[in-house]
């Protein structure tokens, strides 16, 4: 039974997906989604305030499962938010515009989070170098997973708090987790992901979980949104939510070797913005 009226398939998944410009990775983005949805399965898309604005293709547009979103530009936290509150299933993955899903990821995720019902559950993924924009097809796992063949491994908040090894391409969870707690912080510059994991693994006390097998083709090329922020705001947005949850984590004291790294290399960039403006 769902949260909501609409879709009634208990082991279905909605795609969220955010999209600020991109547009070299719009057709690959669209012939993907289309790939991968199951039957039962939806998406939704945030368009924040794209020039031009994100339209549907035209298969696309009379597909009951998909909906376009267009609130204009309120940041990618908000418009996480807002997609995730629409869905009308219990389950939500993640995937950015210039990543790829192997057509198995859905199903296996969907087995996965249908056994871990109130974890957040990643795959790995490949990794490609941005070269103008992401191809269209999908990557293959490296073996077929059957449901038995699934071994998943805990990571647990003293690791996720030395620093953050997951991409959210990569993530599936249960929309009652994101609810109860509260989120994404829409009002950080940066390391939303990191707060938001965080938070879950302190308010329900369960480790992470991480399937090693790759399931998504990642995009690492330099013209990524957060690729292009100050290395300054990076590093003292990191120091603000280690001290935000260092009690609540409680990790081994020699992690603190990690604080003074992103303070020593904020200071830096820091004091590098200073000497250019001078």
């Amino acid at each position: 039974m769902t949260e909501t009226t609409g879709i009634t398939c208990n082991n279905t998944i909605t795609m969220v997906t955010t999209i600020h410009n991109g547009q070299g990775h719009w057709q690959g983005f669209f012939a993907n989604l289309d790939a991968i949805l199951g039957p039962g399965d939806a998406a939704i898309i945030v368009d924040d305030g794209s020039f031009p604005a994100v339209s549907l293709p035209l298969p696309l547009c009379d597909d009951a499962r998909i909906r376009l979103l267009s609130p204009g530009k309120i940041g990618r936290g908000a418009a996480l938010n807002l997609a995730i509150s629409q869905a009308e299933t219990r389950f939500i993955a993640i995937q950015d515009v210039d990543d790829r899903s192997a057509p198995s990821r859905l199903p296996i995720m969907k087995q996965l989070i249908a056994r871990y019902p109130d974890q957040l559950i990643f795959c790995e993924a490949t990794c490609l170098k941005e070269k103008g924009a992401a191809p269209a097809h999908s990557p293959q796992p490296a073996h077929p997973l059957r449901p038995d063949d699934m071994p998943v491994r805990p990571i647990s908040a003293a690791r996720l708090y030395r620093g953050n090894p997951f991409h959210h391409s990569c993530l599936v969870f249960p929309k009652t987790l994101w609810r109860t707690t509260g989120g994404y912080d829409a009002s950080l510059p940066c390391c939303l992901d990191l707060d938001f994991y965080l938070r879950c693994l302190t308010q329900s006390q369960r480790p992470l979980l991480l399937l090693p097998r790759p399931l998504l083709q990642r995009n690492i090329g330099p013209h990524r949104h957060y690729s292009g922020l100050p290395a300054r705001l990076y590093h003292e947005t990191v120091l603000t939510l280690r001290a935000k949850y260092r009690h609540k984590v409680q990790p081994p004291f020699w992690t603190r070797l990690y604080d003074l790294r992103h303070f020593a290399l904020a200071m830096l960039n820091r004091i590098k913005g200073w000497c250019n403006n001078a």
